[in-house]
């Protein structure tokens, strides 16, 4: 080995180790005295993005702990507050019940019902003042409100509770199948309702309509009503609802507007914005209705301008005599020879004792009641469309419960031959896209398109198409209706795999049915097809949509143009019955009996809203506890991963102090390596 004086490699390899040792002591010590594995990132890199996340994790979920106890607190609240109040309501109760005893004098219950007062304000106030942390719990607007009970985007729950204030609660909610409206009176047997022709409906049955009373929803529910005991269904008035106009004209113009019967005198300027001139239509409307049982309303938006609205059923009817009342942003009018148009209401179909409703018909005219032909459930809310428009829907042209309906698409209906975008089944798969988000299923009805009279006496051998198939018709001229009937079924029958289409006889006709929804089309008619009764254009045929909710199903649109549906804009399928508690009054014993009702009802309503607290509160609870047992394993996986090990640490600083005293020796005996060349020099 050479003798070299200007590089001391012992030296250099002394302090590396020197320096190794140190930066592991220095290691071990900042382990030792923060009690963390991992200090900064140079620790463990992979370690510490790791250690992060599950940092980010458990604190997230001690957030989430905390909100599902405050989720907890607010729902014992409200559970709470309910809970004072059915205690007021069977207070009530008991006071009724004595009020309706005979033992009572008229004095006994007058002081009954100043207790009754006194405890429906306690219900009053509780149901409007009950709070938690500012936010109103029992008034009806706290609803689909959402609580972060997780530590990630989207881990919440969304509740709400009913509103349970005096106005609400008391009438008993009940479901059926609710009609479209038609100004059209019905005939006997245009409607059977579980195999009973319901008779025609009558204009006596009708004093609040100004005119065409036979065809107003009043009529026809006492019609239909007449024969519930046999039907086993009962009818209710919804009202009449007719939306506004899309044609708004914003120039200064004046008009006298008649509504049934009653002139009103209606201006709009063109200084003024639509808003102001709507709304100033609709005032002018509204100081009119105590005489014309129609109140007007108006909703900011000027493309759906002003609704009509009579709550008992009664019908609208509209006239103006200088302009077409489209142009004050009114539902449309008739001009001519001041003619006016008559806008009726729609109905609900209520079962029993909750069983099936069969609708049919034996005059093929059951569009006159506002239904179609179909079974439908008892157990559900539901409304019938009429046939649907044969245009396409636009986003927004249909609202379900506050949810706009996208647009149709061409592709929505692989079953129809033609119009595919505006057909019922099209239409059907747009509303059932946001299902989720309004509780709202619809379901096509069959296509039925209903043959006109047969035409016998001379030969025929034609053909005509059914949704592009050809379809050959050929008798003869001994032929009777009867046979003519046999020959156009069979025909039809023999093609119906490929048009989707099938014939039945219906009287002494016939009609076609599409069980799937789809369009009937007929093409090539001709003289020779309204020998068929099947006219002789041609024609395309669209079915109706079903609705069906548990709850009640409301009807609106952005757009105007709600018709594209079907529906018109309205609540359907659900109905109040019975009396308010707002309005419960023992000072007799008629109204003594009514608020036992009445009690029972809010009863079962604060009853139902108690238990839904009570599970949601069980489902925080156990949600509380799932994050506990989270938490504790994502804390002790991170400990893991980023705690010091005390005995392993110390084990290391033992070892780097032990180097460090090594080290420094080991250095200075190696710096003095060099000065052992001066020995040779002194030789």
């Amino acid at each position: 080995m050479p003798q070299i004086i200007n590089t001391n490699i012992a030296s250099i390899n002394a302090q590396r180790n020197l320096n190794n040792s140190q930066s592991a002591n220095q290691t071990a010590l900042a382990r030792l005295s923060s009690g963390l594995r991992i200090n900064s990132a140079r620790d463990d890199a992979a370690g510490l993005a790791i250690s992060t996340r599950f940092t980010s994790q458990v604190r997230g979920l001690s957030v989430a702990i905390r909100n599902a106890g405050d989720a907890v607190s607010l729902s014992q609240t409200a559970e709470g507050a309910l809970g004072a109040m059915s205690e007021n309501l069977l207070r009530i109760r008991d006071l009724a019940l004595q009020s309706a005893n005979a033992t009572n004098s008229g004095l006994d219950r007058k002081a009954l019902n100043e207790e009754v007062n006194q405890l429906l304000q306690e219900i009053k106030r509780v149901s409007e003042q009950t709070n938690f942390n500012g936010t109103k719990l029992l008034d009806g607007t706290f609803t689909d409100v959402t609580f972060q009970i997780g530590a990630n985007e989207g881990e919440s729950v969304t509740f709400g509770i009913e509103g349970a204030t005096v106005d609400k609660l008391g009438a008993a909610e009940t479901d059926g199948i609710s009609s479209e409206p038609e100004s059209a009176a019905l005939a006997a047997g245009d409607l059977v309702i579980n195999g009973i022709a319901i008779g025609a409906s009558t204009g006596v049955d009708d004093a609040f309509s100004s005119a065409n009373q036979d065809q107003s929803a009043i009529a026809k529910v006492a019609a239909i009503n007449k024969l519930t005991e046999s039907t086993g269904v009962e009818a209710v008035i919804n009202g009449t609802y007719v939306s506004g106009s899309t044609t708004f004209i914003a120039t200064t113009q004046s008009a006298s507007v008649t509504i049934n019967g009653v002139a009103i005198a209606v201006t709009i300027s063109s200084n003024l914005s639509s808003q102001v001139n709507l709304e100033n239509v609709a005032a002018a409307i509204n100081e009119k209705s105590g005489q014309t049982g129609v109140t007007a309303s108006f909703d900011g938006n000027p493309t759906v301008g002003i609704r009509l609205t009579a709550e008992d059923g009664r019908n609208i009817v509209i006239q103006s005599t200088a302009l077409n009342s489209t142009a004050f942003g009114l539902p449309p009018s008739d001009t001519a020879a001041s003619a006016a148009i008559t806008y009726t209401g729609t109905f609900t179909l209520i079962s029993r004792d909750g069983s099936a409703i069969g609708l049919d018909t034996t005059t093929g005219n059951i569009g006159n009641a506002g239904l179609s032909v179909g079974t439908f459930s008892g157990n559900n809310s539901g409304a019938i469309s009429d046939q649907v428009d044969a245009n396409p829907f636009a986003a927004g042209d249909l609202v379900i419960n506050g949810v706009p309906i996208g647009p149709t698409q061409t592709n929505f209906d692989t079953s129809s031959s033609t119009q595919t975008d505006s057909s019922a089944i099209a239409k059907a798969v747009a509303i059932n896209k946001v299902s989720d988000q309004t509780g709202v299923v619809a379901e096509v009805n069959d296509t039925i398109q209903n043959a006109t009279a047969l035409v016998t006496g001379s030969a025929q051998n034609f053909n005509f198409q059914i949704n592009g198939v050809q379809i050959n018709i050929s008798y003869g001229s001994n032929d009777t209706v009867a046979d003519v009937q046999r020959t156009v079924i069979t025909a039809i029958n023999n093609k119906s795999g490929q048009t989707g289409v099938q014939a039945e006889a219906f009287g002494s006709s016939y009609r076609m049915i599409a069980d799937d929804g789809r369009n009937i089309q007929i093409s090539n008619a001709s003289t020779t097809t309204s020998l068929i009764g099947l006219g002789t254009v041609d024609t395309v045929t669209a079915s109706t949509i079903t609705l069906l909710s548990a709850g009640a199903i409301e009807l609106d649109t952005l757009t105007g143009q709600i018709e594209k549906s079907g529906f018109e804009v309205g609540t359907y399928g659900s109905n109040s019955t019975g009396q308010l508690v707002q309005n419960i009054d023992i000072s007799t014993v008629d109204g003594a009996i009514l608020a036992l009702s009445a009690v029972d009802n809010a009863l079962n309503t604060i009853n139902f809203q108690r238990a839904n607290l009570g599970a949601i509160q069980n489902r925080f609870e156990s949600t509380i506890s799932n994050q506990a047992i989270a938490s504790e394993n994502l804390t002790a996986a991170n400990s893991r991963i980023r705690d010091a090990d005390f005995a392993s640490e110390t084990a290391e600083l033992s070892r780097t102090q032990v180097l460090q005293s090594a080290g420094l020796s080991i250095l200075a005996q190696a710096n003095a390596q060099p000065q052992q060349v001066l020995q040779l020099l002194q030789g």
